[in-house]
């Protein structure tokens, strides 16, 4: 017993000690290291994730609900604890046992801060317990505003952008904070548990999703009523920050998704953490398509002046690496990526895959074979073309041009069996809803069953 007791109080003394030395240390650092890099597949460097940062807001500047809404979502006991909450540590100890490695944080808003300035990403018992340690130091060396303040100008909210005020400036186009309603408090306050996924311009609905959540737990702990709730997890988002031209955003965004679920990283851990990416982009490539996604010559013109969006993917067919990579038309760093978001129906990009690449593969069909190309009906199922009708054209041409009729005209040839499961094979999901002739056309029941 005794020397359990002294074990403890050894422990004790070196946490207490060792976080006032990190504190006073590392007390100007905000960044642990430099700025990531990503190289194309020639080693050239395509860019730096450089940082986006507003000046810092004081406390006081801060809405009270603006600081509820984080609050209740990160860290409920915030006034209570000394920077370590004990019951919080207690339930991510029995998950990490359970689960014998480190998959709970268990982190309070003080540890977050400690972890976001001065620490490395691994996890790791030594690690954790030197979050501690500089927790309890910055309570014991700073007020709760003061943390509080410190936490909302550090922390990520996704992509580049660091800080309260530059998210409000990025998400809803304010600079003042008092200027927030509601459920825009509640967006923001939803991102810190995933910057990336919850990002309002990426990914609306789970963002909208997570907003909810943030709302139920405000309600909960009496910052807002049950009736102010309701309404603001109603509100769809719609702004659309102004375009900037970058280059290769939409790859650069690709490469940090693939990053963040292939190795566990974080936005921000990718941000600072001076790690050299390479990936398998071809800059001329990359450039050239570019060049004609910012040419409006080559898009109709929409109504209303809406803009008629694109996307376009290239791939080397050897290696299955990523050439080049376009997410939309004035695409900025951490919005929509159409050439990788599974929410639309494929369409057309689904006939050389559910019809022509089978029927080749049947050995009755080449590229020169004729195929009907003249206005009908199958059953009750008439599909048009766009360029007109012909009595038959040559595959090669239908695939050039994308016809209609002749991608239909095919699959029923073949059968609706054998193209689905063409398409099964590669790795392409599709229902049982899928398998009838609109399958040559891209068309299904649910677009985002194609991933």
């Amino acid at each position: 017993m005794v020397l359990a007791i002294f074990c403890a109080l050894a422990g004790y003394l070196f946490i207490m000690v060792s976080g006032e030395k990190l504190l006073e240390a590392n007390k100007d650092k905000l960044t642990a290291y430099g700025t990531s890099k990503v190289y194309d597949r020639n080693g050239n460097l395509m860019g730096e994730l450089s940082i986006q940062k507003s000046d810092p807001v004081k406390i006081d500047d801060v809405p009270d609900l603006l600081k509820a809404a984080f609050i209740a979502t990160e860290d409920r006991r915030f006034n209570e604890h000394n920077g370590v909450d004990i019951w919080s540590i207690g339930r991510a100890a029995v998950k990490d046992i359970m689960a014998r490695s480190m998959v709970e944080g268990g982190s309070t808003i003080t540890q977050q801060l400690a972890k976001n300035i001065f620490l490395t990403r691994d996890k790791t018992f030594f690690r954790k317990a030197t979050e501690v340690s500089i927790a309890l130091a910055l309570e014991r060396n700073h007020t709760k505003d003061e943390i509080l303040e410190m936490y909302l100008n550090r922390i990520n909210f996704g992509g580049p952008y660091y800080g309260i005020k530059a998210a409000s400036q990025r998400y809803f186009g304010k600079s003042n904070l008092n200027d927030l309603k509601l459920w825009e408090m509640a967006t923001l306050a939803a991102m810190p548990k995933g910057p990336s996924k919850y990002n309002p311009l990426k990914n609306p609905e789970l963002s909208k999703e997570r907003r909810a959540v943030v709302l139920n737990l405000m309600r909960d702990q009496g910052y807002i009523s049950a009736q102010e709730a309701e309404k603001a997890k109603k509100v769809d988002y719609k702004y659309k920050p102004p375009a900037t031209q970058q280059k290769y955003t939409a790859f650069i965004d690709y490469v940090m998704d693939e990053a963040e679920q292939k190795w566990g990283l974080t936005a921000d851990d990718l941000n600072i953490g001076g790690y050299q990416i390479y990936t398998t982009m071809d800059a001329n490539a990359q450039q050239a398509m570019e060049a004609e996604f910012n040419n409006p010559a080559n898009f109709e013109k929409g109504a209303d002046d809406a803009i008629i969006q694109g996307s376009m993917v290239i791939i080397n067919q050897h290696t299955g690496g990523i050439v080049a990579l376009m997410g939309g038309r004035e695409y900025e760093r951490g919005g929509f990526n159409r050439a990788i978001d599974s929410r639309r129906q494929p369409g057309s990009a689904l006939k050389p895959i559910a019809v022509y690449a089978p029927a080749l593969e049947t050995g009755n069909y080449t590229k020169n074979s004729r195929l009907s190309n003249r206005k009908q009906c199958f059953g009750n199922y008439c599909p048009n073309n766009l360029h007109g009708y012909s009595e038959t054209v040559s595959m090669q041409e239908a695939i050039q041009r994308s016809e209609n009729i002749p991608a239909v005209w095919l699959l029923n040839q073949i059968g609706v069996k054998t193209g689905y499961n063409f398409v099964q094979n590669i790795g392409i999901k599709a229902t049982e809803d899928d398998k009838n002739l609109s399958l040559a056309l891209g068309g299904n029941e649910q677009g985002d069953q194609y991933v």
